[in-house]
């Protein structure tokens, strides 16, 4: 015994629990001779002495039976090791092995004690392991006792020949005449299906008929047919299948097929492909090697590389080409073989040219299986002409389809919806085609490698550049009547219809942008996609469609128009948040605003100014922003707004908030949350790619703070980073992680909750091209890094952070500051000295600056760190600092300066004044006693004391 398997060298027999393993005789001798001296290197020309008595033959005989064996085995997958090679020497069987006679397990009998002869059969040894499939094949082999006809449906390269053959060969024991397969492959007519039957059984069947005469044959037999392949014969193969289960009461059938047998009776089985890893930032090879496509990519590259190992670093590669691969069996196989060649990287950098890529099949396997072109030419060689219209036409179609779009983009002239209906449906039964019929509506798609084939064709057909025009226009028309997504009437299914259709969108602007395009329809489709792009927070791609269509404004005849202000509005937005600091968003937005106003349209002045407004916060002109949220208010309340005055009392909000008038900003940040209904936040995100209800609720968790009232703002930033993740927007989701999630658990000193909101901050915006919520990110993390004591981890990722976040500069500020404590933790007095003078020289326009107080205190502690000047300067910025902090009424600032100050002052001998200073700030406190910053000024309280 070794692992899971026993071996009875006398019978020829290896286990795997209660399952046979099915081996070639030459395997069988290599693993008897490793398991007679298990732990020992065997040398390859004994094991070929052992394998090949007598004969002379090569060593590569030797390594193909050696990978067979592991093949079989599994060895390799899941960490699992049994057998080793040692360069030089020879092989040795590593696994530990056991040595028992077992009562009730067979035995090393004589030939005379052998028992009944086995089931005869003509099933071929399985020369690869069969991934992923161990529990679909045990439930088939259940069903074939009560179902007497199975068909096992799927599209090429999918593994129906593979499955049906480990079914049957599961289910040997149950059948008394044995199973036996028939394949149809080389059939060329189908009325030859009952002669491929009776072949194998030795029946000679005379007749021009022969069905009746195989019938009455098998009448009394007990056994299990496999009708491989019967896509291109099917009639043949479904009259023989009737006619056995009508004539017969033994005889079980198991077929596989492009399409059912459509027989009375038939149970169909479609086989889905292997599931591949989802897009995830963090998958490491352990756990991606726990889904079936990436298994069998790596086993499969093992054999074609025999030191391949899947490291995590490439693990997200390798998931992206079982992806690209739709989890075909076939598809991944013929990747994996070229991985010796080029390495996965490369070899992910080929799949665009998939067709010509995926070649160099086992020369031992059927042709079809040789390319994927060949597995694709069969499946469409035994269509109609009609299917065969309909399927490369459907080929123009990214991400999927709804009946209506392929009868407009797939018909020719006449035909109707009814009639291409009638074609998918037959393309979908001959698994061209996949079907969800889950919706509300059906849709549809071809698979990635089905849709490239048929791209060539569509190209070979001449009918590409007609048939992607009629494409483009059809989403042109379908976005521009979609209605207002901001339209309570429309607002709950917009998303619903429209999300779904993104893909066709981008390649409907492929090719209205490329070089057979043309500017009017291209700059037509930008403008109304536009609010598409918005609200799924796709604002890097947002930004791109927008820059192409501001520079073919003129082509389009469209300057000036309302497509242009749609346009710019869009670009300045998705600018604004992709890029920062630019003069880009404000020129945008600008012209937007002019054309705004030119066209009398109040909705969309409203956005400009508001997004105007933002740019302003970002560049810390606080007062400019309060000056723009005054002027778009009074627009808001004359057109009845909800959702834009919500959005204003947001951002008017958030601008008192960066001037420290925080009492202020309560009303506003309330205001913009507490009567807005979903509808309204819905269309806050179509308009500005954020849910500013979320935003104000992050603003007032971080005032709860800064009042002092740490388990309220606690409790606030839990709800509504809750809240974010429900409505699973990305940008509102990433604004509430870096307020809520990572801000306020660090401010408190919880940093494993911070910890967790950091990789989620990263991972949504790494996704989602955020690059400035990655910046805070870096930040948060080399915050958290310094509480940790990681001083030099911490300066390394705030700087990486600050320098992706200097365009922003009101965030700039606040994280130059948590820079100065890092450096001054470090000893670089000079440089924390210079970086402190920077963030006060930014903040000197505007005394109430929110983080002006932390940074006046920070200077303090560093003066007194450094060394190098009187603690009457260090005294001189806490007192600043106190002051400030008390004026902005913020009693958190205030408890760590008193903090720093108390320090001073026991330093200096004042101990009675440091315990009365500390202790008349501490003494406001009413909760939070857990938090960081309230236990540092009670351990000081108790040693003043």
């Amino acid at each position: 015994m070794f692992g899971p398997f026993r071996l009875f060298p006398v019978q020829r027999l290896l286990l795997e629990g209660d399952r046979a393993i099915r081996l070639g005789s030459r395997a069988l001798d290599v693993l008897i001779a490793l398991a007679e001296r298990a732990g020992e290197v065997i040398s390859k020309d004994e094991l070929i002495a052992r394998a090949w008595p007598g004969t002379v033959v090569e060593e590569g005989n030797l390594k193909v039976q050696v990978a067979a064996l592991r093949r079989a085995l599994g060895d390799g997958s899941g960490g699992k090791r049994y057998l080793t090679a040692v360069p030089g020497r020879g092989y040795c069987l590593v696994a530990a092995a056991k040595y028992e006679t077992v009562e009730g397990t067979p035995h090393e009998a004589g030939p005379s004690e052998a028992g009944p002869a086995a089931p005869a059969h003509n099933l071929p040894v399985m020369l690869t392991r069969l991934v992923g499939r161990a529990e679909e094949v045990a439930a088939l082999a259940a069903r074939l006792p009560g179902r007497r006809l199975l068909t096992l449906v799927g599209p090429g390269g999918i593994g129906k020949t593979s499955v049906a053959l480990a079914v049957a060969e599961a289910r040997i024991a149950r059948y008394a005449d044995g199973v036996w397969l028939v394949d149809l492959t080389p059939l060329g007519d189908a009325r030859l299906v009952p002669t491929a039957l009776a072949t194998p059984l030795g029946l000679e069947i005379g007749s021009d008929n022969p069905l009746p005469g195989l019938i009455n044959a098998l009448r009394d037999r007990r056994m299990l047919v496999v009708l491989d392949n019967c896509e291109h014969v099917i009639d043949g193969a479904a009259h023989l299948a009737a006619g056995l289960l009508r004539g017969t009461r033994g005889v079980d059938i198991l077929a596989t097929s492009r399409e059912p047998l459509r027989v009375q009776g038939e149970q169909r089985y479609r086989l889905a492909p292997l599931d591949s890893p989802p897009t995830s930032e963090g998958l490491i090879a352990i756990d991606a090697t726990a889904f079936p496509a990436v298994q069998l990519f790596v086993e499969r590259a093992t054999e074609s590389s025999h030191d391949f190992v899947l490291d995590d670093a490439d693990v997200p590669v390798v998931a992206d080409i079982c992806r690209k691969l739709d989890g075909i069996p076939l598809a991944i196989e013929l990747a994996a073989a070229r991985v010796d060649a080029l390495g996965v990287r490369e070899l992910a950098s080929r799949l665009d040219d998939r067709l010509r890529f995926l070649t160099h099949g086992r020369r031992t396997g059927v042709a079809r299986h040789q390319t994927m072109r060949a597995a694709l030419d069969w499946s469409y060689g035994v269509l109609s002409e009609g299917e065969q219209n309909v399927l490369r036409r459907l080929a123009v179609f990214a991400g999927g389809f709804t009946l209506e779009a392929a009868a407009a983009v797939g018909g020719n002239g006449g035909a109707v919806e009814r009639e291409i209906a009638d074609r998918i449906e037959e393309l979908v039964a001959k698994s061209l085609v996949v079907a969800d019929v889950h919706g509300a509506a059906p849709r549809y798609r071809l698979l990635e490698t089905t849709r490239a084939y048929g791209l060539e064709k569509l190209n070979d057909s001449g009918e590409l550049a007609v048939v992607t025009r009629r494409h483009a226009e059809y989403y042109r028309d379908l976005l521009a009547a979609a209605g207002d997504p901001e339209d309570e009437a429309v607002a709950g299914s917009w998303h619903a219809i429209y999300a779904p259709e993104v893909g066709n969108v981008r390649a409907a602007l492929d090719w209205a942008f490329g070089p057979t395009g043309d500017a009017e329809t291209a700059v037509a489709i930008a403008a109304a996609s536009a609010s598409l792009w918005i609200e799924m927070s796709l604002l890097t791609e947002c930004r791109g469609w927008m820059e192409a269509a501001v520079s073919r404004l003129d082509d389009a005849a469209a300057t000036g128009t309302r497509r242009e202000m749609i346009v710019q509005a869009a670009l300045g937005l998705s600018v604004m948040y992709t890029r920062g600091r630019t003069n880009t968003p404000r020129a945008a937005l600008a012209r937007a605003n002019e054309l705004a106003e030119r066209y009398q349209d109040p909705g969309y002045q409203l956005r400009t100014i508001t997004a105007l407004a933002l740019f302003c916060i970002r560049l810390e002109d606080f007062e400019g922003a309060l000056k723009l949220a005054r002027r778009a208010e009074a627009i808001a309340k004359s057109i009845a707004d909800e959702p834009g005055v919500a959005k204003v009392n947001c951002i008017s909000g958030l601008a008192l908030f960066f001037l420290g008038k925080f009492t202020e900003a309560l009303p506003n940040l309330r205001a913009a949350y507490s009567s807005i209904t979903p509808v309204g936040r819905r269309a806050q995100i179509v308009r500005s790619g954020m849910d500013y209800s979320i935003l104000a609720r992050c603003v007032e968790a971080h005032i709860l703070w800064l009042h002092g009232t740490f388990d309220r703002s606690a409790q606030a930033a839990r709800d509504v980073l809750a809240d974010a993740q429900e409505t699973g927007h990305p940008a509102s989701l990433c604004q509430a992680l870096a307020w809520c999630g990572c801000g306020i658990p660090l401010q408190l000193g919880d940093l494993d909750t911070a910890e967790h909101s950091i990789a989620l901050l990263k991972n949504n915006a790494r996704t989602h091209g955020f690059s400035y919520y990655y910046a805070f990110g870096l930040g948060y993390e080399g915050q958290l890094s310094a509480l940790r004591g990681d001083i030099e981890g911490a300066e390394r990722l705030l700087r990486a952070g600050l320098e992706e976040m200097r365009e922003y500069e009101n965030i700039y500020t606040a994280f130059l500051i948590m820079l100065a404590a890092v450096l001054a933790s470090a000893s670089k007095f000079s440089e924390s000295f210079a970086v402190i003078d920077e963030v006060l020289r930014r903040t000197a326009s505007n005394e109430g600056f929110a983080w002006r107080p932390e940074a006046l205190r920070i200077r303090g502690d560093v003066r007194l760190l450094s060394g190098t000047a009187d603690a009457a300067a260090a005294e001189k910025d806490f007192r600043g600092s106190l002051d400030l902090a008390r004026r902005q009424e913020t009693l958190s600032w205030e408890l760590r300066t008193v903090t720093s100050l108390a320090r001073l002052w026991r330093d200096q001998g004042l101990r009675r004044e440091a315990r009365e200073l500390l202790a008349s700030t501490y003494d406001r406190f009413s909760e939070g006693f857990q938090t960081a910053d309230l236990k540092a000024a009670k351990l000081l309280l108790d040693e003043l004391t």
